[in-house]
């Protein structure tokens, strides 16, 4: 029953990141969430931390990517979707799991960092002050 939740989540999560890029125009903020299928706080949180992405997130100025290092193969997946979003070289010295990274959709910069354990309110708090960070 996990994994299909995981799956379900992993998929709207999906959703979310492609209606993002369809909203490139509005995104201001790229949030990288690192997570691996064998991240005990992935596995706790993910989907709880998902919704309250997308429930703070409805006009689409954060874009969300899954950055998923769960094996080499989903590694060199991920790896494309980092170029694409020019992410790369940024993304370098961020590694762990269960921890979703903004940044600045212009320059690439990073804002700031929470994790997916945090309560809904403070991932809410965290969005909103990164979205007055890039006004």
């Amino acid at each position: 029953m996990k994994n299909v939740k995981t799956i379900i989540a992993t998929t709207l999560l999906a959703i979310v990141v492609s209606f993002g890029s369809f909203a490139q125009t509005a995104t201001k903020v790229i949030a990288v969430v690192n997570q691996a299928n064998w991240c005990s706080v992935c596995k706790a949180n993910g989907e709880r931390a998902i919704g309250a992405f997308m429930e703070n997130n409805k006009e689409g100025s954060i874009s969300l990517f899954v950055n998923d290092v769960t094996s080499a193969e989903t590694i060199k997946t991920s790896a494309a979707g980092l170029k694409t979003n020019g992410l790369t070289e940024a993304m370098k010295d961020y590694k762990a799991t269960g921890v979703v990274y903004f940044f600045n959709a212009k320059t690439k910069k990073p804002i700031t960092q929470v994790t997916v354990a945090n309560s809904n309110e403070e991932i809410a708090y965290v969005m909103s002050e990164v979205k007055k960070a890039v006004k």
